[in-house]
């Protein structure tokens, strides 16, 4: 996915179309502390409903951000004037040692947020140099982690039939459901992209443009998903990383040894094998 920001009118606090949100922003510009804001969340994508929260990082010095107690480190505010009271803001305050412990994650939860933010208060441009750096794929890292991401995959759909065979049935539909999870994560890496968080799934696929077959097959799963079904959408992840001219899916023995073995790579993966 493009680190470019395109069709996104939300540029400065000003374009805050919530009077509490704008209003807290505004207060939060005037104190000595915040040296920036970035939008995040349905806000930043255009995916949620208009009176969806508003999701913020503002980024402040480290000495402040060092003073906070643990449950001083996300702010909510309610609009009480409704009935069932609704959330509207939800800021997170956040230094540079922050973005420091991101930038060495290999989970996509720690970088996709940065691919779809918006910074809308910078006056130093470190925040956007931040958003960058931390929304950027690595590339040089894209077989690993598709061979992780691949070995995730192949690894629940065997068990899942391996539980079948053996009259497992609650087993087999765990893994199921893992093999579900695996293999929208493999599409977004095949991508070269971070997964999403799957809330709005269909909006990021289709933005980022999934064909209709995969789409079709995607969904074919979500709706009933049993081994055959599954089984089907392996085949064709497979084939794509295939067709992208790698042939480590024709060993997955070593591929598997591959990614438990890092010889000196950063470890990545081992977190991932559930």
């Amino acid at each position: 996915m493009s680190e470019e920001k395109t069709g996104i009118p939300l540029k400065t606090v000003e374009n805050v179309d919530d009077e509490m949100a704008r209003k807290r922003m505004e207060g939060l510009l005037e104190e000595s502390w915040v040296l920036g804001i970035m939008v995040w969340g349905s806000k930043a994508t255009g995916f949620g409903a208009p009176n969806a929260d508003w999701d913020a990082l503002i980024y402040v010095t480290e000495e402040y951000y060092n003073s906070l107690e643990i449950m001083d480190t996300i702010w909510l505010e309610f609009d009480e004037t409704v009935e069932p009271k609704r959330l509207v803001i939800d800021f997170s305050p956040i230094s540079d040692a922050w973005f420091r412990q991101q930038m060495d994650s290999p989970l996509d939860i720690d970088h996709f947020p940065y691919e779809e933010g918006v910074v809308i208060h910078d006056p130093t441009g470190k925040l956007e140099e931040w958003r960058r750096k931390l929304a950027r794929y690595p590339e040089e890292e894209h077989l690993d982690r598709l061979k992780n991401k691949y070995m995730l995959l192949m690894g629940s759909l065997g068990n899942a039939h391996v539980d079948e065979k053996r009259g497992f049935i609650v087993d087999s539909k765990l893994n199921l459901y893992r093999t579900i999870v695996a293999a929208a994560n493999l599409w977004f890496t095949i991508k070269k992209s971070w997964a999403p968080p799957f809330k709005w799934w269909s909006k990021h696929v289709k933005k980022m443009g999934m064909t209709d077959d995969t789409y079709a097959l995607f969904t074919n799963t979500f709706e009933n998903p049993t081994l055959e079904f599954l089984v089907e959408l392996y085949k064709h992840l497979r084939q794509m990383i295939v067709d992208d001219g790698y042939e480590f899916p024709n060993d997955s023995i070593r591929a598997f040894l591959e990614t438990i073995h890092t010889d000196g790579r950063l470890q990545q993966i081992r977190h991932s094998y559930m």
